[in-house]
């Protein structure tokens, strides 16, 4: 319910071995919560920045927003792939522009990871969320845009806390 869907899955998978294999929709919704979350956690960080969501990359100075900042990432890991310079490196002022940075890459990431998991799936439900929650990235501050807001809402964290629970009740209330 406080949004840390790497626990769920960590202490599910621990004490509830089946239940994420015999209930893929339940896992789904899991992973694609997880991915949403992380995108809030960034959207959240861009907006609570002292200086207003302005970063200097290599002393130029530049407006970074979210959406900004996964285009120029996504630039950045396609140009220079491999080179192990640092100069590339994003420089800022403020230390928590690092834990920001980190996040951007491990969202990067996970979105990828859940895209290619999950690409081939022909249930019409899975595409639809899949697009819902990377239709995330195309806003440069999601928590406001009225279009994908309701996605970001900590409400959404219920439905798939009782899709979970109810998994697990389901599932050991059969051993009893």
């Amino acid at each position: 319910m406080d949004g840390d869907v790497e626990k769920a899955l960590k202490y599910t998978n621990a004490y509830y071995p089946n239940v994420l294999k015999d209930n893929e929709h339940v896992y789904f919704r899991l992973r694609c919560r997880r991915f949403i979350e992380m995108i809030r956690q960034g959207a959240e960080m861009q907006n609570s920045s002292p200086t207003n969501g302005v970063k200097k990359i290599n002393g130029n100075g530049y407006n970074g927003d979210w959406y900004d900042d996964i285009i120029n990432h996504d630039m950045e890991l396609d140009d220079h792939q491999g080179q192990t310079s640092n100069w590339d490196r994003m420089e800022t002022e403020e230390a928590p522009q690092i834990d920001y940075e980190q996040l951007l890459e491990d969202t990067i990431a996970y979105g990828r990871d859940l895209q290619a998991e999950f690409k081939d799936d022909p249930r019409r439900e899975v595409s639809k969320a899949l697009g819902d929650a990377f239709s995330l990235m195309a806003y440069q501050d999601p928590l406001t845009a009225k279009e994908v807001s309701h996605l970001l809402d900590p409400s959404g964290r219920v439905a798939v806390a009782e899709d979970l629970n109810s998994a697990i009740l389901c599932e050991y209330s059969l051993v009893f």
